[in-house]
């Protein structure tokens, strides 16, 4: 059995689709339709099911399993004779804008420092948009506002502690009065605190006015300017200096804590995640990151 087969059977079964499949591994749907003719012909079964949704044959599932393992061997096999101990080739991040504006630059300082032949591509984006992302292999892991299942792993790394933030005080700022003088800065639908927001709102009773947003510094002027309120992160809050302009008050405990999860794919093994999960995990004690690389060259 060819890799490239195997990895475009893969492929296709991730993605659902043979075109979808086909523009993940920059080719053209006929080459992956020839992948899995191939495969089926050698084998002497059916694959995949074409008709409605594709999915695997039972003959298909049973391969999958092992086409999974035979691609992660693969791989790390390429990977130790083409970099031999040294870590090299591109790292592909996806994160909130709130993490990877307050939490990322240090752990991605001290990667870059232990890891000097590393490339780093930094995504920002929503929690729906970088789970996309990463279903079409467009980034290798992701920073998100919620855990993952089905093909993904999920792992909580930071605690986040959301917070109401308002232009002007406020005696009773969860009050639907208080909560209805001003509209709701969020960032676009698929974000997880926007979600708790619109639950604060809908728990008040009320249908905000929701005014959206593509980056956190649009939303922070704008409550700078009075313009509206915002569901965020106490760490943003606090390291941002808007504290000494703006209001924020506590949000109840089942809306306040939103942990941040590192995401990955469940299948196969990337070292380079690896890494960077230990780093993540170590970056109250970031001294301690440089072992930890090394124990992963």
């Amino acid at each position: 059995m060819n890799i490239k087969s195997l990895r475009a059977f893969v492929t296709i079964l991730d993605q659902r689709s043979f075109q979808d499949a086909a523009a993940i591994l920059n080719t053209v749907q006929s080459n992956m339709t020839a992948h899995v003719r191939k495969l089926e012909t050698e084998l002497g079964c059916k694959l995949i099911e074409r008709a409605g949704t594709i999915r695997a044959t039972p003959d298909g599932t049973r391969l999958e399993r092992r086409a999974r393992e035979i691609l992660r061997l693969h791989d790390l096999a390429v990977a130790d004779l083409r970099y031999q101990g040294k870590v090299a080739g591109t790292l592909r991040i996806g994160a909130m804008e709130t993490t990877a504006a307050r939490r990322l630059p240090p752990v991605l300082l001290q990667l870059g420092r232990e890891c000097p032949d590393l490339r780093l591509s930094l995504t920002v984006g929503s929690t729906g948009i970088l789970k996309d992302m990463m279903l079409r292999r467009e980034i290798d892991c992701a920073f998100v506002a919620r855990p993952m299942e089905g093909v993904f792993a999920s792992e909580p790394v930071f605690e986040e502690t959301l917070q109401l933030v308002r232009p002007t005080a406020s005696a009773d700022p969860l009050h639907a009065d208080d909560l209805e003088a001003y509209p709701l800065l969020a960032f676009r639908t698929g974000c997880t605190y926007r979600e708790q927001a619109e639950r604060m709102f809908e728990h008040a009773g009320i249908t905000p006015v929701i005014h959206e947003f593509g980056s956190l510094d649009a939303i922070a002027g704008c409550l700078r300017a009075g313009m509206g309120q915002a569901v965020l992160p106490k760490s943003y809050f606090e390291s941002s200096g808007a504290s000494k302009t703006l209001h924020s008050y506590e949000l109840p405990r089942n809306l306040a804590e939103c942990p941040t999860y590192l995401v990955r794919l469940a299948q196969g093994e990337n070292r380079l995640v690896d890494m960077l999960a230990h780093l993540v995990h170590g970056a109250s004690g970031i001294a301690a990151g440089k072992d930890t690389i090394r124990n992963h060259l």
